[in-house]
């Protein structure tokens, strides 16, 4: 009896944490965070810098090629841009 309150208990935590997304979230608020025009301050700051820092650092232990790759080619300069498109200003046949 115990075994299946416990399994009726984790699931009922795992769809409320699903339904919740609390780690979203919160990862959503420290985005919106480094977007506003006054920095945050204080522990605000310590906050978001500790949310973004360990998105990062869980997106790099997840994906080790590309990030890899991106901090390789961090400042390469743009592609060269195409020549500019010619118009001919001939009257065409009528």
């Amino acid at each position: 009896m115990t075994t299946a309150l416990m399994a009726l208990a984790l699931l009922a935590l795992g769809y409320t944490l699903g339904r919740l997304r609390p780690l979203h979230r919160a990862l959503d608020w420290a985005n919106w965070q480094s977007y506003r025009t006054a920095r945050p301050a204080g522990l605000r700051y310590a906050a978001m810098f500790a949310l973004l820092s360990a998105e990062n650092l869980t997106w790099l232990a997840a994906h080790p090629a590309q990030g890899w790759h991106a901090w390789k080619h961090r400042n390469d300069p743009p592609p060269p841009r195409s020549p500019a498109v010619r118009i001919n200003d001939r009257p065409g046949p009528r």
